[in-house]
């Protein structure tokens, strides 16, 4: 891998510490939210314009001389801010390195030189917050190259963009000057969690009922076909996550996917990511299609797709006629729009495929007093032959998803029953299942993965009784 010089190195964070436009904390009046990650810290505080902003101190660091011992490994750091420099500097995220360390920051962006990068922050919900960093063209150059760099790609006049993940797991996306971006070098970096998300934390935030999650559980166990879809950035992926973590411990998963987000708990978890073409390069492009056709022959009991778009969702209908689960995302407003879209081109799934499709679970954002944004399961509906069947739906009023009770449930939907079949148990005990299951998973509500991941595998070989001992 090409390295830059160990002068240049140091020279370049050195004069990004320069570049900063304020040591200073802002007013403590304008301040909502005051932390520290290590020996930085950071102040979320109300702008002029009314309007949320970020800021971040940093220690005064070790001289130039000093920081490139320590970069070179002829001296050892003997303090925190001396340990955090050293990071800083052999991270080859520059300036951006405290926002890198901050958990807080969910995803880093820039449009170009002259301006601020902002951030979505998870005290600000699904807004993007200015940072009071201003990168110029030198700057913003440098940290296009160096994300490619990181994310394994290169950029250059000739190769105007990139997109990839780093190996500390983030992705992605640069152009370089202004070859296809109008204002220069711009980048975005999505973080993703640590601990990946499941079905509890959906629960702890109120984004799904207890109650809509055992019953998803049961069509998840019976390895159904579920499509979840909403707009951009409503979540789709993140429920993805949580419904995969339902998945019993004994099934095996493939997972398929442009660019590896999902992390599932499931120990017999095979994880398969596309490979595009590169310009110049002999080397040929590996679809979603390609890998679901590899898939079919690996003996999955289920097979999760990031996110279908085009003819990959024909594969993905014939897995399931085959009796694998199924689960993805797409981009749809309403149920009644994402099955007209799976008949458009370039998807044009047949009517008779379309019948396969078991649930449709919708996801939104929902717009707050204040103008912050809460995301909510917004209504969860059964796909039976032409018919479409509303099962679970969000009341605005009381920001409930209704109904609230296990017999209404039943009442209304049709698949439960034929997943309930296909589990072997008599129906009459399946009422008192969900209510089951629900009591369970409100009781895991904010448990942690491993805590999550010990009763679910309990639930499936105990008693019900010895689910929730540790």
């Amino acid at each position: 891998m090409f390295r830059l010089p160990l002068e240049s190195l140091v020279r370049r964070d050195v004069k990004r510490v320069q570049l900063r436009p304020s040591q200073e904390p802002p007013d403590e009046w304008r301040v909502s939210a005051h932390y520290k990650v290590g020996p930085v810290s950071y102040y979320l505080y109300t702008g002029e314009s009314g309007l949320p902003r970020l800021r971040f101190i940093e220690p005064a660091g070790p001289s130039p001389s000093r920081l490139k011992d320590l970069v070179a490994g002829l001296s050892k750091p003997i303090s925190e801010v001396e340990r955090y420099y050293l990071s800083r500097a052999l991270s080859g995220y520059g300036l951006l390195y405290p926002l890198i360390i901050d958990q807080n920051v969910e995803e880093i962006a820039f449009e170009g030189p002259g301006r601020n990068v902002s951030v979505i922050h998870r005290l600000v919900p699904a807004r993007w917050v200015d940072v009071d960093i201003v990168l110029e063209s030198e700057d913003a150059d440098s940290l296009s190259v160096q994300l490619a760099r990181k994310a394994g790609k290169i950029v250059s006049i000739a190769v105007p963009y990139a997109e990839g993940q780093t190996v500390d797991g983030f992705r992605v996306a640069v152009t370089f000057r202004r070859e296809i971006s109008r204002f220069g070098s711009s980048f975005v970096v999505r973080k993703y969690p640590e601990k990946p998300m499941i079905i509890s934390d959906m629960l702890a935030g109120r984004v799904i009922s207890p109650l809509a999650a055992a019953y998803l559980w049961l069509l998840v166990e019976a390895q159904s076909f579920t499509l979840i879809i909403g707009s951009m950035g409503a979540g789709k992926t993140t429920l993805l996550q949580a419904l995969a973590s339902l998945i019993p411990p004994y099934y095996r998963v493939i997972t398929i996917e442009d660019t590896p987000e999902l992390r599932l708990l499931n120990p017999h978890w095979d994880s398969l990511v596309t490979r595009p073409s590169i310009p110049g390069e002999s080397l040929s492009e590996i679809g979603l299609e390609d890998l679901l056709k590899f898939a079919l022959r690996r003996r999955a009991e289920y097979i999760v797709v990031g996110e279908v778009r085009g003819r990959e969702a024909r594969l993905l209908a014939q897995a399931a006629a085959l009796g694998h689960g199924s689960m993805t995302t797409f981009h749809a407003d309403s149920p009644e729009g994402a099955i007209l879209r799976l008949q458009m081109e370039p998807i044009s799934l047949p009517q008779l495929f379309l019948r396969l499709v078991t649930v449709i679970a919708h996801i939104r954002r929902i717009p707050v007093y204040g103008g912050k944004v809460k995301r909510r399961v917004y209504s969860i509906t059964e796909v039976n032959e032409d018919e479409l069947i509303t099962v679970f739906h969000w009341d605005p009023h009381e920001d409930m998803l209704k109904p609230l009770r296990a017999q209404e449930v039943l009442k209304a939907s049709v698949k439960l029953e034929e997943a309930w079949r296909k589990l072997g148990v008599p129906h009459n005990e399946l009422e008192k299942e969900v209510e089951k299951r629900a009591e369970l998973l409100e009781k895991l509500a904010g448990a942690s993965p491993e805590e999550f991941q010990r009763a679910i595998t309990r639930f499936y070989t105990l008693e019900y009784g010895e689910v929730l001992k540790p």
